[in-house]
């Protein structure tokens, strides 16, 4: 006969603590002391099985991730199809409060099929929550027992969340063909950027953006050499000193052809 144990929450540490969890950063997980049910310590020896499975809930639904098939699938319903799983490990480091302490690292983890297995929270889903999970023997018997969820985990994207950003069309800075360096405001839209374009001519833009980010005004340097001077819809390209120009063509607003001076 099984009997059961009693586990705590597992306790998450995000860095900086007081911070949310980001996609870049490992989620530190500690649980802990654990006991018998007669109050005796259970010890690393004690364990058959310890650690945290990782559950997600989006769309009303939980489900666990199965490491063995690397997927998410359904929660099982007995206790004894949950110990055939295999959650993330936790070891015992003596001396600390919370003895019990593994990592959950989202960065580069995918499923089977190549997808991301966590992803950024976008209004409050995909949440994410673990559950203590400990097999023990001691003196013949065995023992097994499952936690209660632990806090929520809704991750951010630490990269998106920097004011000033690089992005290239690649992940890789070896073959990229096109660079933006941007600067975004307080909401996190662009503020303006530099883009230079490498793929189908090499050219150069700078644009200012508006508060939601769509771009204002912007020069181009083409390829071809020429220079486009873009200014937003109904303004103006204003010179604040003297124009030297060789030739400049122009349209009329009579609608005639174009004229050069």
């Amino acid at each position: 006969m099984t009997a059961q144990l009693t586990l705590p929450a597992v306790q998450l540490q995000t860095d900086p603590a007081a911070g949310p969890a980001s996609l870049e950063r490992p989620v530190t997980l500690k649980l802990g002391p654990l006991s018998f049910p007669d109050g005796q310590p259970l010890r690393q020896d004690d364990t058959r099985k310890i650690g945290a499975f990782v559950y997600r809930a989006q769309g009303g639904a939980e489900q666990i991730w199965n490491e063995g098939e690397r997927n998410w699938t359904s929660v099982p319903a007995d206790l004894a199809v949950l110990a055939t799983l295999t959650p993330l490990p936790l070891q015992s480091k003596d001396g600390d409060p919370a003895p019990w302490q593994g990592l959950l690292v989202a960065a580069g983890q995918t499923d089977q099929g190549g997808a991301p297995r966590y992803a950024k929270a976008q209004n409050g889903a995909p949440a994410y929550r673990l559950r203590a999970f400990v097999k023990a023997t001691r003196g013949g018997a065995d023992y097994v027992g499952l936690g209660p969820p632990s806090a929520d985990l809704q991750f951010v994207s630490l990269a998106e969340s920097q004011r000033f950003a690089v992005r290239l069309d690649t992940g890789d800075a070896q073959s990229c063909q096109q660079v933006r360096l941007m600067l975004k405001n307080g909401a996190l839209n662009e503020a303006g950027y530099v883009e230079i374009r490498s793929n189908g001519g090499q050219e150069v833009e700078i644009a200012n953006c508006g508060p939601g980010g769509a771009v204002k005004a912007r020069i181009v340097l083409l390829d071809s050499g020429d220079i486009r001077l873009e200014p937003a819809s109904g303004r103006n390209i204003v010179l604040g000193g003297d124009l030297q120009a060789e030739r400049i063509t122009y349209q009329p607003h009579n609608g005639a052809g174009r004229q050069t001076l």
